[in-house]
């Protein structure tokens, strides 16, 4: 049985803890006894009434994260239910023609600090917890039991790691993973890039926006800002579209971008890829267009960039929606956890103000469903946007 801390709570900081929320932290905390290397804590509050057990991170604010349910023993087994559980759902709601998707995504899957991602008989796992880096063996002998022929890596360049004290340097913790793993999504080829590629490889969360945009690109010029390695813009080939304007700053994307056209039939220009910053880019730009898709990276990493944040993803929308002619679509995003949904529906008022458009907000966008968000942890709703239509 791995070693434990007992973690007591202040009085009277134990309401989030009973209702749910799996993130304890340090300031809720009056006394941790235990080994500080130790994977896992069990959490009692004031009067030492069991709360429950959850992951340990002694350099973290966040100090326990909780595994809601969590028996006794954090092992093997444990890990295997989490990750049965997950692919049962999941096999409904993927869809066919797809063998890129999430596989486990964290809190929204009940097990904090862990996501993976499989693209075809290839998973990336991120780990960002101390507790759980500790317990992996476990965790991936079960991930190994779901998915036998599959080779795994473990991404660990993140912030987040460095925070916990972990390492930075990726793993191959089984088999021989290629540099770039290939993978269908919705009938369409992409490939991931594990080498150096943002996040784990592709941006999995869009893939249901990217068949929204797919069903309305028929006869439009479609402009894709932020294109990365051009996902939303193959879609809308597909769909129909009369062209596709695609603006990236990173060559690497570009260049991965050109491949995912050509790997699914549509000719070397069916794409107008343009190298560019895309604030300066739509600051010159005069075109307009008749759908108009704006997914930037984060632009509020954290609560003390918010500020700048929102001033940024406003002066964003606001030198977008100048671009979408009359009857035209407008599809917009947030990935910044620190920017909530009130906040960035807020932004896109003043964006349309000061753009003098007259914007209506016909749905809300968030990720795909194998990207589940507890109800208890709304920190997990981190990708925000609207689907708009310019009047």
């Amino acid at each position: 049985m791995p070693d434990k801390v007992q973690v007591r709570l202040k009085p009277g900081r134990d309401k989030a803890v009973k209702q749910g929320h799996p993130w304890l932290f340090s300031g809720a905390i009056a006394a941790a006894d235990g080994p500080e290397d130790a994977p896992l804590a069990t959490v009692v509050d004031a009067e030492g009434r069991p709360l429950g057990t959850g992951l340990y991170s002694p350099r973290s604010q966040i100090r326990v994260r909780l595994l809601a349910g969590a028996p006794e023993d954090v092992d093997r087994g444990f890990f295997a239910a989490r990750l049965t559980a997950a692919q049962a759902w999941r096999a409904k709601v993927v869809g066919e023609g797809t063998t890129g998707y999430r596989v486990l995504n964290a809190e929204g899957d009940g097990v904090p600090g862990w996501t993976v991602d499989r693209f075809g008989d290839v998973l990336v796992s991120q780990i960002t917890v101390a507790g759980l880096e500790r317990l992996r063996e476990e965790a991936y002998a079960a991930l190994a039991e779901l998915f036998p022929d599959a080779a795994v890596v473990q991404l660990n360049a993140a912030r987040v790691r460095a925070e916990e004290g972990l390492g930075q340097d990726d793993e191959v913790v089984r088999g021989v993973p290629p540099p770039e793993a290939p993978f269908t999504e919705s009938g369409l080829r992409f490939t991931a890039d594990l080498a150096a590629g943002q996040k784990t490889g592709f941006y999995l969360d869009q893939r249901d926006n990217r068949r929204h945009v797919e069903r309305l690109a028929a006869g439009r010029a479609v402009l894709d800002l932020f294109a990365h390695s051009g996902a939303f813009g193959v879609y809308a080939l597909r769909g129909g579209a009369s062209s596709v304007t695609a603006v990236e700053s990173s060559e690497r994307a570009i260049a991965r971008g050109r491949e995912h056209v050509a790997a699914n039939g549509f000719a070397a220009g069916a794409v107008d890829w343009v190298r560019a910053n895309v604030f300066e880019d739509l600051r010159q730009r005069r075109e307009s267009y008749g759908l108009v898709v704006c997914d930037p990276p984060p632009l509020a990493t954290r609560r003390a960039h918010l500020e700048a944040g929102a001033r940024a993803y406003k002066d964003l929308n606001r030198l977008a929606l100048r671009r979408v002619e009359p009857g035209g679509f407008f599809f917009t995003f947030s990935c910044s956890a620190a920017v909530d949904a009130k906040l960035f529906r807020q932004v896109l008022f003043a964006a349309a103000v000061e753009a003098g458009v007259d914007l209506g907000l016909l749905a809300p966008l968030a990720a795909a469903p194998d990207h589940p968000v507890a109800v208890t942890h709304p920190q997990g709703e981190y990708l925000k946007g609207w689907w708009g239509v310019v009047r």
